[in-house]
């Protein structure tokens, strides 16, 4: 893995697989990494493992305890509550400007990212699903011009990204997202940026809900 790979590029791409693999719940919450294993896995040294570790500590995947070490963040309601909050603030505020800066053919790269959404949701394909919505979502944001918002964005999405797993697994969650990115995309069309926002905003906030009945139906 390292032939040729500059340091900051190896630190980098061990942290995006943990992070994948975090996300995908291959690596579950509470679980601990132990240093010497995640190298022989990534035929490192401990140096660009343990810096790839303070990142995904810093974006809030890892957690550092002095008796245990790295282990995968816990997932809580509170947290939840916390990230969607920002979450939605932020994109309703992105996917506002992408309107307003829209040079006429946003609606229909949308659409195009919509129909890939509809396929595998077709299918049944909650994978390709996944995807495509991250997909969709980046077009909209991206469209904002203002690189500063999108990476803050990036991390936010990120961090939705285990807790929109759960929701996903909800019957019925597929044709409930669709509509709701078909209302979307025909309020780009309108050229309407408040209701874009609001759009927005109250579906990302609608997930708090899913979450008060994911979290205490767990208990």
């Amino acid at each position: 893995m390292n032939g040729g790979i500059c340091h900051k590029s190896l630190v980098q791409t061990i942290a995006e697989e943990i992070e994948k693999q975090i996300i995908n719940f291959e690596l579950k919450p509470g679980e601990r990494l132990v240093e010497q294993t995640m190298c022989d896995r990534f035929q490192v040294s401990r140096s660009p493992l343990r810096e790839a570790f303070r990142i995904l500590e810093h974006d809030g995947f890892l957690t550092n305890t002095a008796r245990r070490g790295a282990c995968v963040s816990g997932m809580t309601y509170n947290e939840a509550v916390d990230i969607y909050t920002i979450r939605a603030n932020l994109e309703s505020l992105a996917a506002g400007l992408a309107v307003k800066n829209d040079d006429g053919t946003l609606a229909q790269r949308l659409r195009a990212r919509y129909e890939t959404m509809k396929a595998a949701a077709a299918r049944g394909d909650v994978n390709a699903y996944a995807e495509a919505n991250s997909a969709f979502h980046a077009e909209l944001i991206g469209a904002c011009g203002n690189e500063r918002l999108i990476a803050m964005l990036d991390l936010f999405v990120k961090q939705t990204a285990r807790y929109r797993a759960l929701v996903m697994q909800n019957e019925g969650r597929l044709e409930t997202s669709l509509r709701k990115h078909e209302e979307l995309i025909l309020a780009v069309e309108r050229g309407n940026a408040t209701e874009v926002e609001e759009q927005r905003k109250n579906a990302i906030l609608a997930n708090i809900d899913l979450m008060r009945e994911i979290f205490t139906t767990s208990k």
